[in-house]
């Protein structure tokens, strides 16, 4: 099958789109207006691995080539390109055809703010009460990186979508009658307001959100969503209502998620354990494992070196073990120049960014490290050696690389599981 990404975006979306065609032995052609330059070494990569690269502009024999494109969220549906092609889709309206959609219980998150906390703590919750649940969609981990799951055979009960209303309104657009079963849908807040004229189905929600059995959402929407849903109230909950057992230790942003475990028919003691046990959201100051000197913390999505140096200054007054490095020669490791000075010590994962920016820069400037590491496993080892066991100092282990995945992990999220394994491997010996 001839696959065209139109529209790449280096991580998350294009990248994974890209992988998941090659992986399945298909031909593969990325387009994007965009300089080659301005998009990332990745490209070089996926190169490599078969894919054809053109930036810059589009072709029109691209489109008239392609079985299938698939469409990233940045690129409107009225794009003149996409009259030539035979089939659009997007990651998530291609899984859908999947015949394993029907085996799994969907819940959509959308809503304009607190989506990835809401997704990533329902993730959370569901796995610890033993409900095999995995998450995908706007926090960067596409429909394509659940679809090599269900590829390998590791098809979840529960499959949480996290939604912007664009995403939700595209992917509804290409689906139209073939939306699959939602067994609820959670708006975490209004995009527009209640009893406005201009409120409309997609700002509300987006389309593919209200065919859910089940919506929950803020009570100044509730009458108004119910009614652009057709849905019985019965069928509609307001957050406010449905939390209302929430306890007073959890923040006011576990609500919504809160409310939905309450409608899957969880038990109120339950949910709040389970949601106090929640370390924050994957690859993001994730706190991921606490012993009695030591703090692991997984903040593998910081993708550019400034990131390293914003996510140190939560430590500011503690030793730190950094891991860090990775891909892409392209970036600069200038800025994270303050944050490798900071560090109690620093240890090196292996890649293009790490051999020639990283390095050169820490021996010009005299900064000792260790690596670097090709396996997650090392690196961890290295840092967590270097735990002094009697300082009454709290000291941190931070997975904070500063750049790309794509040569080692293949995603962020993918090397912050690899993290996390390793450390609560080291807890299990």
């Amino acid at each position: 099958m001839n696959v065209l990404i139109f529209g790449y975006v280096p991580h998350g979306g294009g990248f994974e789109s890209a992988m998941y065609f090659l992986s399945r032995g298909d031909s593969v052609t990325i387009t994007d207006i965009r300089s080659r330059s301005s998009l990332g070494e990745s490209l070089d990569y996926i190169e490599k691995q078969g894919a054809v690269i053109h930036c810059g502009g589009h072709l029109t024999d691209d489109f008239l080539n392609a079985d299938l494109v698939v469409k990233s969220p940045t690129i409107k549906l009225d794009n003149e390109f996409l009259s030539y092609s035979k089939r659009t889709e997007s990651d998530l309206s291609y899984a859908s055809y999947r015949p394993e959609i029907k085996q799994v219980k969907m819940i959509c998150v959308t809503g304009s703010r607190n989506k990835t906390v809401t997704t990533s703590s329902l993730c959370h919750a569901l796995n610890v009460l033993g409900h095999k649940t995995h998450m995908c969609g706007n926090m960067g981990l596409t429909a394509f990186s659940e679809l090599r799951n269900w590829d390998n055979g590791d098809i979840p009960e529960y499959l949480i979508i996290e939604m912007s209303s664009w995403v939700a309104r595209d992917t509804y657009t290409f689906l139209g009658e073939n939306v699959p079963h939602v067994a609820v849908s959670v708006i975490t807040s209004p995009f527009g307001e209640a009893g406005s004229e201009e409120i409309s189905l997609g700002e509300c929600t987006g389309e593919f959100n209200v065919h859910a059995d089940h919506i929950i959402c803020p009570a100044s929407v509730k009458d108004t969503i119910g009614k652009l849903a057709h849905k019985k109230a019965k069928n509609v909950s307001s957050i406010e209502s449905a939390s209302k057992g929430l306890s007073k230790a959890l923040p006011e942003k576990m609500r919504a998620s809160y409310a939905v475990l309450r409608k899957l028919g969880f038990s109120s003691s339950d949910i709040n354990n389970v949601l106090k046990s929640f370390r924050g959201i994957p690859g993001r100051g994730e706190m991921v494992l606490r012993t009695e000197c030591a703090l692991y913390v997984n903040d593998s999505s910081s993708l550019i070196p400034a990131a390293t140096g914003f996510t140190m200054e939560n430590f500011v007054n503690l030793p730190v073990h950094l891991i860090c490095g990775g891909s892409d020669s392209s970036l600069d490791a200038e800025g994270m120049l303050g944050a490798l000075k900071a560090a109690a010590s620093i240890h090196l994962l292996d890649g293009s960014f790490t051999a020639t920016r990283l390095m050169p820069l820490l021996k010009s400037k005299r900064i000792k490290f260790s690596g670097p590491y090709k396996e997650m496993e090392e690196a961890v080892s290295s840092a967590s050696s270097r735990i002094d066991h009697e300082s009454r100092l709290l000291q941190v282990i931070l997975l904070s690389p500063g750049s790309s995945a794509f040569e080692q992990f293949g995603n962020e999220f993918n090397r912050g599981e690899s993290f996390r394994n390793a450390v609560l491997s080291r807890q299990d010996h």
